[in-house]
């Protein structure tokens, strides 16, 4: 019996089916870059956040190694910047709900150029897939852009809140094409690191 190859768009649909129509209609981090008078040659970073956590909200926040800049929901904070990508995310996610990193050390899957998962990874998607089925307790995608380098560093950032805690959902490309998702268990730090580029080595 032969079964149809897992991709990596399957899922991620999953992950952001919750708040993937709220997103669509969001103004993305690139589109937030090229209103930014001066902001290239910064060496600084914006992003956009999407969250459905109990009522939906929004933020829009940058920073540029000077000063910083959070707006959404009605709220508005600026100032020099905090010198700490963890320390903005913070400012900018005030109504992320308080909830422990998920058990566990969490898991990693690759794709080739396709998309298309390797079969031998299987067993972990089908334990990423149960994670999917836990009560969802919120979602949040964030888009990231950043001035240098590439443009946008991840295809894909999210937070995923269940019965047993946080997790990190991230997507970003390899070396000839490929690609790989990482499933953590989550917290703004966590997050920082990957804004950082500084990713676990599974390698």
């Amino acid at each position: 019996m032969t079964t149809t190859p897992r991709t990596v768009h399957t899922v991620t649909t999953k992950i952001l089916k919750p708040v993937r129509a709220a997103a669509a209609g969001s103004t993305t981090a690139a589109d937030l870059m090229e209103t930014l008078t001066g902001f290239v040659g910064s060496g600084g970073f914006c992003g956009v956040a999407v969250a459905l956590c109990g009522s939906p909200w929004t933020s829009a926040f940058l920073d540029d190694g000077r000063t910083f800049d959070v707006s959404g929901e009605g709220l508005r904070l600026s100032g020099p910047s905090p010198g700490s990508v963890a320390e903005l995310l913070r400012l900018a996610f005030p109504r992320l709900p308080d909830r422990s990193p998920a058990p566990g050390e969490g898991l990693y899957l690759d794709a080739d150029e396709r998309g298309v998962l390797e079969p031998e990874q299987e067993c972990l998607v089908f334990d990423l897939m149960e994670d999917l089925r836990r009560p969802r307790l919120g979602t949040v995608q964030i888009d990231i852009a950043r001035d240098g380098g590439p443009r946008r560093p991840w295809e894909m950032l999210a937070f995923v809140d269940d019965d047993r805690g946080r997790h990190l959902a991230a997507l970003g490309s390899r070396r000839g094409g490929h690609r790989r998702l990482w499933w953590l268990p989550g917290s703004l730090d966590r997050l920082a690191e990957f804004v950082e580029g500084r990713v676990p080595d599974h390698d």
